[in-house]
């Protein structure tokens, strides 16, 4: 099984912090506290800032020229659903 998003950040959040890849030498404690801290950056970062709706919703655009208006709101829901999908790996 592939690793989902919450373990790839932990993995991330661990190399940032030691400067090298050492996840698999760190106990499963210390793996789990990790991981926790990556769900606290998602849940952090569940709502979109307005420059994110914009971009998502300039791609949008691109898709349904017609319905600019709704496309802010569009990206915005998009991206808080794709955020929720990942912390409920």
């Amino acid at each position: 099984m592939s690793e989902g998003i919450i373990e790839r950040a932990a993995r991330a959040l661990a190399q940032s912090a030691s400067g090298h890849d050492d996840w698999d030498l760190l106990t499963s404690k210390q793996q789990e506290a990790i991981m926790h801290d990556a769900r606290a950056v998602l849940q952090a970062i569940r709502e979109p800032s307005a420059e994110m709706s914009v971009a998502g919703a300039t791609v949008m655009r691109n898709i349904n020229p017609e319905a600019w208006h709704q496309h802010g709101r569009d990206a915005a829901s998009a991206w808080r659903f794709m955020i929720a999908a990942a912390l409920n790996e």
